[in-house]
C-alpha cells in the first residue's frame, strides 16, 4: 500500500516570545517493512533546522529561534525498554493483567506470541476508546481504573503488562489508515512493539487488534509517549500558547513496494 500523509501542526502564541526550541519526530524511517519515497518539512515562518538520529534510531529535527540552547547528552540504554517510569508503571492491576495472560516460556517465539495476543485481547476487553478523559501524563493505573482512554493509553497499558513479563517493549508513534481508498482526516496514532525471540520487534495495536500491518506508518519509537512525541519543546516568554494538529492520509498512486 502506498500512502501520502500531510501532518499540519500549528502553534500560536498569544503575545510575542523571544525564542523557542522545538523537537520534531515526524520523519518516518525506511526500515521494518516500510519505505519512505519522499519527505518534506515546511516551516512558517522560516527557521533554523538541525537534525540528528536519537538513541532509538528516530529522525529528530530541531527547529530553533532565538539563542541556541546548550546540547544535552542522551540518557538512553537498551535496558530502558524493560524498566518502568511514569506513566508506564508496574502496578497491582498491571501485574494481574500479565498473570492472566500466562507467559509459559519466554524463550519460545510461539509462547511469547500467544502471550501477546492474550494481552491485546485482555486490554480490548477492559478499555473503551474515549477521547478527552486522559492526558499524556495519565498513568496506567488510572487508565485501568477508568476503563477508558485513547490510543496512547492503550499502548502504555500494553507496554507495562509486557515488561512485567520480562519482555522488552517499546512505544511507537505514527499513523494509521482506516479508509477504503478515500482520503481520511484524523490524528497521529500510537501502538506498541514487543521483542519476540527469533523474530525481533513485533507490532501490536491494542486499540485496533487485527488490523493489517500495511495500514500503519511508523514514525518514532521510545520508552513511552515522551520519547516518541511528534512535537515537544519550550519557549521563552510569558505568552500562553495553543496547539492545533490535523493529519490527512490518502492512498497514493503506484504499485505496492
Amino acid at each position: 500500500m502506498h500512502l501520502s500523509i500531510t501532518h499540519l501542526t500549528r502553534y500560536e502564541y498569544r503575545t510575542e516570545v523571544s525564542g523557542s526550541h522545538m523537537e520534531l519526530r515526524l520523519r518516518p524511517p525506511s526500515d521494518g517493512g516500510q519505505r519512505v519515497h519522499s519527505y518534506e518539512l515546511d516551516l512558517q515562518p522560516p527557521s533554523r533546522v538541525r537534525a540528528y538520529v536519537d538513541g532509538f534510531g528516530n529522525h529528530v529535527q530541531r527547529v530553533e529561534t532565538g539563542p541556541l540552547p546548550a546540547r544535552r547528552p542522551l540518557d538512553l540504554f537498551p535496558s530502558d525498554l524493560l524498566l518502568f517510569r511514569a506513566p508506564v508503571l508496574q502496578t497491582t492491576a498491571v501485574r494481574r493483567l500479565a498473570r492472566r495472560a500466562r507467559l509459559l516460556d519466554a524463550g519460545s517465539p510461539e509462547s511469547v506470541l500467544e502471550f501477546l495476543d492474550r494481552i491485546v485481547g485482555a486490554i480490548a476487553g477492559k478499555l473503551m476508546y474515549t477521547p478527552d478523559v486522559t492526558t499524556v501524563s495519565t498513568d496506567v493505573e488510572e487508565v485501568l481504573r477508568l476503563g477508558r482512554g485513547v490510543c496512547q493509553d492503550f499502548a502504555h497499558v500494553f507496554i507495562a503488562a509486557v515488561r512485567t513479563a520480562g519482555i522488552p517493549c517499546r512505544y511507537v508513534s505514527g499513523y494509521i489508515y482506516e479508509g477504503a481508498g478515500e482520503t481520511v482526516v484524523g490524528a497521529s496514532h500510537a501502538w506498541g512493539e514487543a521483542w519476540v525471540p527469533d523474530r525481533g520487534w513485533t507490532a501490536y495495536d491494542p486499540t485496533h487488534p487485527g488490523l493489517a500491518a500495511e495500514h500503519y506508518v511508523r514514525v518514532a519509537v521510545g520508552r513511552d509517549y515522551r520519547d516518541a512525541a511528534p512535537t515537544r519543546g519550550v519557549y521563552v516568554g510569558a505568552a500562553t500558547s495553543s496547539l492545533e494538529v490535523s493529519v490527512e492520509i490518502r492512498p497514493a498512486g503506484g504499485a505496492a513496494g
